[in-house]
């Protein structure tokens, strides 16, 4: 085993320097190539850590631009505490700063201001013949120029409508990014519209096989905290729900639409707890089914009615029935469908569909119907 000595001459000194200076060479490329830690892409990662950090420091309603090391922020808050709060929570959120050790080194709020919160916190953004509207709450007017942009340039044959506000509440930083994503894949689709309602995404529409799949791929799993419902059908067929064919829930009136309820409850029902309004979980893939269709259909006023059978007190039956219409009304809402086109009503044992005198009949009569109206 050969050892270094630096008092004594070594004619294999030239070697070892050579060899150190291609380690710190080596070093420093790797430093500069593409990975996560790289500094040509430190902007990119620190705007992805600032979010996270917003998002549990309870802000995910502002939005990062990163401008090398320096966080931008912008959108609106609620008190006058949580700006510096808010900036804190950015400054932290990768180390202490500087060059090698990649943290935040500043941060600019002077976008940020104070406002009211819009709870539930609902975008939109549809095809409408040669226009594209888009309707609702944005975060802050460089979120609104953004999307108005982005339809320019994903529609350039329509005209952009803009009837969007900005309010406070938006669900994440990453509410501009989505809904910009929302935009472009729309574009693609033959007919449709696409919904953010707080955390839930919503594509309702139909085009061809190609733009379907790649919707698909953007938002079967959109990025946190966001969850889709994407009620697209291809070439008119939809495919994940076979007994609907034939129903144009596009363009179809009210009627076509309470078809379309009946069919997919013809073979199904909606269990709930005994004597509870908690649906029970394994009623969930026809819930699913349902609000796949209540989203098509929601531009009729859609009534969720709840029925009982004739055991019991009449005012307990009543009761029941009204808070399980309300809970599968509930779980349409939280899917997407507007909820202002959402009533609940319970008729208890008023409206039997068959005779209470056998089990059989008590059990047709306890259950959940669909009326849609113009």
């Amino acid at each position: 085993m050969t050892s270094f000595d630096p008092d004594k001459p070594n004619k294999d000194r030239p070697l070892l320097w050579v060899g150190l200076a291609g380690a710190a060479l080596a070093a420093l490329l790797g430093m500069l190539s593409p990975h996560a830690g790289a500094v040509w892409r430190m902007p990119a990662v620190l705007e992805e850590r600032v979010e996270t950090a917003l998002l549990a420091a309870g802000f995910p309603g502002l939005s990062v631009r990163m401008e090398g090391q320096q966080a931008v922020l912008s959108g609106i808050v609620e008190d006058e505490a949580d700006i510096a709060s808010a900036a804190r929570a950015a400054l932290t959120a990768a180390g202490h700063g500087g060059a090698w050790s990649g943290g935040v080194t500043s941060v600019d709020t002077s976008d940020v201001t104070l406002g009211a919160f819009e709870r539930p916190y609902a975008w939109n953004v549809r095809r409408d013949g040669s226009r594209v509207v888009l309707s609702g709450a944005v975060p802050s007017e460089n979120a609104r120029a953004d999307l108005l942009t982005a339809a320019a340039q994903a529609f350039p044959t329509a005209e952009a409508i803009d009837e969007m506000h900005v309010a406070g509440g938006a669900p994440s930083p990453a509410f501009t990014a989505v809904a910009r994503d929302a935009i472009r894949l729309l574009a693609d689709l033959n007919t449709g519209e696409a919904r953010i309602v707080d955390n839930q995404l919503v594509v309702i529409g139909d085009g061809g096989q190609a733009a379907v799949e790649a919707l698909r791929a953007a938002f079967d799993e959109p990025p946190a905290p966001f969850r889709s419902r994407l009620a697209v059908t291809i070439d008119g067929l939809d495919v994940d729900h076979p007994e609907l064919q034939g129903l144009n829930l596009s363009n179809g009136d009210a009627e076509t639409c309470e078809r379309a309820f009946d069919r997919l409850m013809e073979r199904n029902v909606i269990n709930f707890a005994p004597g509870s309004s908690a649906i029970d979980p394994s009623s969930r893939q026809v819930l699913d089914s349902l609000a796949s269709v209540a989203l098509r259909c929601d531009r009729f006023s859609i009534e969720v009615a709840g029925h009982t059978d004739n055991t019991g007190a009449r005012d307990l039956n009543m009761s029941l029935s009204q808070t399980r219409a309300d809970a599968v009304a509930n779980y349409l809402s939280g899917q997407g469908v507007a909820r202002s086109r959402l009533t609940a009503r319970g008729y208890g044992p008023d409206r039997p569909r068959a005779s209470n005198a056998t089990p059989a009949g008590q059990a047709s009569n306890r259950r959940i119907e669909f009326y849609v109206s113009g």
